[in-house]
């Protein structure tokens, strides 16, 4: 029996016409953020507070400037805009009709729903059936929740909607809710967009990119009663993907005058700001209106970085590595946090904690991390992105 290689393991079916190898190097920083983050914040919380001689002021503020992954799943979000729309927008006068809405809804389905249910029926089992409980893995949940009642919330993409608070059993499931919420009303901005003579003029991306900001402004800052789990808060962000997709050409012009040195550069200024920015929220008003236009700005940079192959962050995109990490971004992102806080909590409690036991700790630590949802992708994920159900080759495969 031939032993597959490595390369084969983690491919995943995709059109080579298609396929993006810079989406996958953008969709790798979004998840470095995420991951790195996450780590970081169990690091100080159970690490950090309870070793009063780790008193080093810079190295502390350093951890706790990076202790910050909310802007990764920003990030995500455009790209899911980016992504959706390339298969709109270059879609044949005629050809988007019923049917290929329907074949886009079933693969939606059949790409995230199946792994995400295993983590969600996965983790009742354990917490509500088996009352083995992880502390201190999620403190903003509604705690008041029956497990039950959460699961099916979770199940139905509808926690957010429902308790306006993350998941109680996957945390980190809000922004699978709110992607779900884009795919859903997708189709129905590509109807509005691509309508009529003037189909994908200039100023209707002008006005999407308006109106969603104003929405996503007028939801954050709570101006009117809306949850904040749901994708009026984010929708701009999916909106700056759109835009980014039609007018690809342009940005890709305006950022080939970038050097190869200065793209590498501004790429890492770019990423660290990110982490800077983190969730922070200005008041009054108006700086709120800075955090966005940085936010946006940052995700715009990198796009137009991105789309450059000869240069330095361009190439690093491209990496093979750097698009292994980026196509098993989703099983990462799935269980990531239960396998970092799981060993963070391991480790204080056998490792005598220092700065060099610590930065080693984060290695082995993130490493883990990283096989785990390597092997999440290659057992669970990977067999149903190509998985058809209502295909001819699926009830072949079946009989």
């Amino acid at each position: 029996m031939k032993i597959p290689q490595l390369q084969s393991l983690f491919r995943r079916d995709v059109d080579p016409a298609r396929y993006r190898l810079e989406i996958d190097g953008l969709r790798f920083f979004a998840i470095m953020i995420v991951m790195v983050g996450h780590l970081l914040e169990r690091i100080e919380k159970f690490w950090m507070t309870s070793n009063a001689h780790l008193d080093s002021a810079s190295i502390n503020s350093v951890i706790d400037f990076f202790a910050s992954p909310n802007q990764g799943v920003l990030l995500f979000f455009a790209i899911s805009g980016f992504i959706i729309s390339k298969q709109m927008q270059d879609l044949p006068n005629g050809k988007f009709d019923a049917a290929f809405i329907g074949k886009y809804y079933v693969r939606r389905i059949t790409r995230i729903f199946p792994p995400y249910y295993a983590v969600l029926i996965g983790t009742f089992i354990i917490v509500a059936i088996g009352g083995i409980e992880i502390g201190g893995l999620n403190g903003t949940y509604v705690k008041a929740v029956p497990y039950s009642e959460s699961l099916f919330a979770s199940l139905a993409y509808a926690h957010g909607i429902i308790y306006d608070s993350m998941p109680r059993l996957f945390p980190l499931g809000w922004s699978l809710e709110i992607e779900v919420q884009f795919y859903l009303l997708a189709p129905f901005i590509f109807l509005l967009l691509f309508r009529g003579e003037d189909r994908a003029a200039p100023w209707r991306f002008a006005l999407l990119l308006a109106a969603t900001f104003v929405i996503t402004f007028v939801s954050i800052n709570k101006l009117i009663p809306i949850n904040k789990f749901t994708i009026a808060s984010y929708i701009v962000y999916f909106a700056l993907g759109i835009a980014l997709s039609r007018y690809e050409n342009v940005v890709q012009r305006a950022f080939a005058k970038i050097g190869s040195l200065v793209s590498g550069l501004l790429g890492l200024v770019t990423v660290i700001t990110l982490f800077w920015i983190g969730d922070a929220h200005f008041d009054p008003l108006i700086y709120t209106l800075y955090y966005w236009a940085l936010s946006l700005g940052c995700v715009f940079v990198l796009f137009g970085l991105a789309f450059q192959p000869t240069t330095l962050f361009g190439k690093f995109c491209r990496i093979p590595i750097v698009t292994y990490i980026g196509l098993a971004c989703y099983s990462l992102y799935l269980v990531h946090m239960q396998v970092f806080h799981i060993a963070t909590v391991a480790f204080s409690k056998v490792v005598p904690i220092s700065y060099l036991s610590l930065g080693l700790g984060f290695s082995v630590i993130m490493i883990i991390g990283l096989i785990a949802g390597g092997v999440f992708f290659a057992l669970v994920e990977k067999p149903f992105a190509s998985w058809r159900p209502l295909s001819p080759r699926s009830r072949k495969a079946v009989t």
